[in-house]
């Protein structure tokens, strides 16, 4: 496994600017989703996507209930901040 690691990673770290141009299509629900590959280094690949607000409630306004912008939009409306526990003094 360590060789197959080793393998893709190396690839990826030298041919990154055109990788990073090609973009990444996932399908999540119903619907393709485009993704930026904003970053390769040696560690990680790392993937962007701004969602605007505008999208999130017309999609799930729309029925679809299983694609990112529900997702997203389930994070944002169920997130609680945690409240600070006061110190005994």
């Amino acid at each position: 496994m360590e060789d197959l690691i080793e393998l893709l990673k190396t690839k990826a770290v030298e041919n990154k600017q055109g990788i990073k141009k090609e973009g990444l299509t996932v399908t999540i629900g119903d619907d393709e989703q485009k993704f930026r590959i904003s970053g390769i280094g040696e560690k990680a690949v790392k993937i962007e996507k701004y969602v605007k607000y505008d999208e999130i409630i017309e999609v799930t306004e729309g029925g679809n209930d299983n694609g990112l912008e529900a997702a997203i939009k389930e994070v944002i409306e169920e997130y609680e901040p945690e409240i600070p526990e006061e110190s005994e003094e």
